[in-house]
């Protein structure tokens, strides 16, 4: 009697396990309710934002991690001025179920309870997660301890093959002068000072500028701020720079920044600036590049692309540009090259409209995985790469397309918000091959003659031979959930520097310049610098308390 009621209770307990599951898959589907285990496939559908509107769920890579997890996306292209956008969405309630945050959009979808905590979810189904984040797991978390959003782990071990250095020269300017070593800001300036004397316009006419920068009005952190900690050799900070004791400043009126700004004056008055270096926008700089008119200036990497492309497909090649670190003097000591532990930057955040959010967790764990990462940066094997002498290549096939259109990556190969999971140019996967194709080897066969040369002269095989060695931070300050308590003050500062600093560059003499400098720095005092200061350093004291924590270092 006893062994045919256990023999019952079982056959109930089994019946009511298959009933549950199959109401939780058909619940999944419609988006109603259920609570799926770890491991489930069934077909669920979701939303997130994207920044183009060429991306596309419908590519050989989603439809892989498709199959892999059940999970597929529609994408909401955001099409003109991201915060404005995600403002518009916070007020309506009217944003995806995945939202792409950068870090100074969280805090106000936290603090208006729009995305959950995360790190509940993660222990139950982000096993790969946890382990790939390892002693960095808790840097994740935000100040009230609770996880908002996530990214990946920078796990590179070294310089991506691809990285360049953000001051730019123009390959024949090099040429004229002998390629001769360039490191600091008053070598550039005799360079291009020569160089025009001899050449004011270009062999087709066009005038010869000899200094530009990128974005003008649209880009402004780019024309002072960004040159200005870099030249003096320290490492991204955004708007701010932190000291040996933790102590936040604002960049926009530190000692670097004035340095920066006198070199502009100086060119200004030798009459080599860029006479739009303040009113363009970013297409019209881009523009200038692919003419080749532009000699020297400040131009990350990503905004040298398709003007390169133009230049070499009009036969211009030689007016292609060097990208070499340059710093104020030679006694400044370079630590422009820098990596953190995590790649905060674009992140992923789950809204509270998002049914089963324990599904896009293990979306997220599955391309924590080594199987997810050869999906999310190489792609399909067979289709976009290959398995040579026990290193994964990239096909011919697959080369020869993204080489005539750019575009062919989105349509056929990895692209897409999910790519932002990836552990980093030059990090290693268990197999002990690289997590990436942006090898050293794949970076070079890319490069035409006319780089490979002008490489050659300086005994260097990429751009990023030219960077000091790798060093790891605890973060850059802008990768921290932005406080919400002095955003009023920092716009106003913001708007000064806007108005001010260009009528600075323009001083006729030092004398002016010492004198209009005095005024702008006490404005932006007048504005509230202080209180911004206080809370920042406030905030990256928090986080090092926290990363001294985690990494073992008190």
């Amino acid at each position: 009697m006893k062994k045919t009621y256990v023999i019952l209770l079982s056959l109930c307990l089994m019946a009511s396990v298959l009933a549950a599951c199959g109401g939780s898959k058909e619940s999944k589907q419609d988006g109603t309710s259920g609570n799926p285990a770890a491991g489930d496939k069934s077909p669920i559908h979701y939303t997130i934002d994207v920044l183009s509107s060429k991306e596309t769920w419908d590519n050989n890579v989603s439809k892989k991690l498709t199959e892999q997890t059940g999970v597929s996306f529609d994408y909401v292209p955001i099409v003109g001025d991201r915060s404005q956008k995600m403002d518009l969405w916070l007020a309506g309630e009217d944003y995806p179920d995945v939202l792409y945050l950068q870090p100074r959009h969280i805090g106000k979808y936290r603090d208006a309870g729009a995305i959950i905590p995360l790190e509940d979810l993660i222990d139950q189904y982000g096993p790969n997660i946890k382990k790939k984040f390892g002693k960095y797991y808790n840097l994740l978390k935000d100040t009230d301890g609770h996880i908002y959003s996530l990214y990946s782990p920078n796990l590179a071990t070294e310089t991506s093959a691809n990285k360049e250095a953000n001051f730019i020269i123009r390959y024949d300017v090099l040429k004229e002068a002998g390629y001769p070593e360039v490191k600091t800001l008053d070598q550039l300036y005799t360079l291009i000072q020569d160089y025009y004397q001899k050449h004011p316009k270009t062999e087709d006419g066009e005038n010869n500028i000899p200094f530009s920068g990128y974005g003008g009005s649209a880009e402004p952190g780019f024309l002072t701020n960004n040159p200005s900690f870099t030249a003096a050799g320290l490492p991204d900070n955004g708007n701010f720079l932190v000291d040996s004791d933790n102590t936040v400043s604002l960049s926009l009126v530190s000692d670097s920044i004035k340095k920066y700004t006198q070199f502009l004056n100086k060119v200004f008055n030798a009459g080599l600036l860029d006479k739009e270096f303040f009113t363009m926008n970013a297409e019209m700089s881009q523009a200038k590049l692919a003419q080749g008119s532009v000699m020297a200036g400040f131009f990350p990497a990503w905004t040298l692309g398709d003007s390169e492309t133009a230049l070499r497909s009009s036969g211009k090649g030689d007016k292609q540009y060097a990208s070499l670190p340059l710093l104020f003097d030679e006694q400044t000591v370079d630590h422009n090259n820098t990596k953190t532990p995590t790649n905060s930057n674009n992140n992923w955040a789950i809204s509270k409209k998002a049914k089963h959010p324990e599904r896009i967790i293990e979306f997220i764990d599955f391309l924590f995985s080594d199987e997810g990462q050869k999906l999310i940066n190489w792609g399909v094997e067979g289709e976009n790469y290959e398995v040579k002498d026990g290193k994964r290549v990239r096909t011919d096939d697959y080369l020869k397309k993204i080489k005539e259109n750019p575009d062919a990556g989105i349509k056929d190969g990895p692209s897409g918000p999910y790519t932002v999971f990836s552990f980093g140019n030059g990090s290693l996967l268990d197999d002990g091959d690289y997590a990436t194709p942006l090898t050293k080897d794949y970076v070079k066969s890319n490069y035409d003659p006319d780089t490979k040369e002008i490489l050659a002269k300086y005994g260097k095989e990429v751009w990023a031979d030219f960077l000091p060695k790798l060093e790891t931070v605890p973060a850059y300050i802008w990768q921290l959930n932005e406080p919400e308590e002095h955003k009023l003050e920092l716009k106003r500062i913001s708007q000064i520097y806007l108005k001010e600093i260009p009528k600075i560059v323009f001083a006729k003499d030092d004398q002016e310049f010492e004198k209009m400098w005095t005024g702008y720095t006490g404005q932006v005092d007048a504005a509230g610098r202080q209180k911004v200061e206080e809370t920042w350093t406030k905030l990256w004291k928090g986080y090092m308390d926290q990363y001294d924590q985690s990494v073992g270092t008190k």
